[in-house]
């Protein structure tokens, strides 16, 4: 059996090309929420801050409630980690990284493998892709559609695989 024909080497692309998409989705979404967490700190406070101006320039104190609660909203977005959720999302990815370059490594290495090996790595890799899925938060269709269009142009291409 060629290594094209092989169920083993198959399953192993399948799992390189599932974990490649899966980790470019959730970097796609941790980059937003990184956007996200930080325009819910940085803009209240900027608005804060120019409410408190107004008030120092002599306008109407009404700007200093204005001010208050645009600080209150920087302060509880700062308080409560707005880079948590982005966070969480990297780590994912990050998971889904490591796991795409042991399906890779192990499909390098295949061709010097008995079957009864190749299943017991193939098994191994589902399983922790399977935990990696159960464990993650789902995110929205638009960033897998962003990672399609990514690694469409090439992002996890490397100059040694030309």
């Amino acid at each position: 059996m060629s290594e094209r024909e092989s169920p083993y080497v198959r399953e192993l692309d399948r799992l390189y090309e599932d974990a490649s998409y899966s980790a470019q989705t959730y970097f796609e979404a941790a980059k937003s929420a990184e956007a996200w967490g930080k325009s819910m700190v940085f803009g209240p406070a900027l608005a804060s801050a120019l409410a408190s101006f107004l008030v120092a320039l002599g306008e109407s104190k009404q700007w200093g409630a204005v001010g208050a609660v645009a600080g209150a909203i920087a302060a509880t977005a700062a308080f409560l980690g707005a880079d948590r959720k982005a966070n969480s999302l990297k780590d994912t990815a990050r998971k889904y990284t490591a796991l795409r370059h042991s399906a890779r490594l192990e499909k390098e290495l295949s061709a010097s493998r008995s079957d009864d090996d190749l299943d017991a790595v193939v098994r191994g890799l589902r399983e922790q892709y399977s935990l990696i899925v159960s464990t993650n938060e789902v995110v929205a269709s638009r960033f897998f559609k962003k990672a399609h269009t990514r690694i469409g142009a090439g992002v996890l291409k490397y100059e040694v695989d030309d």
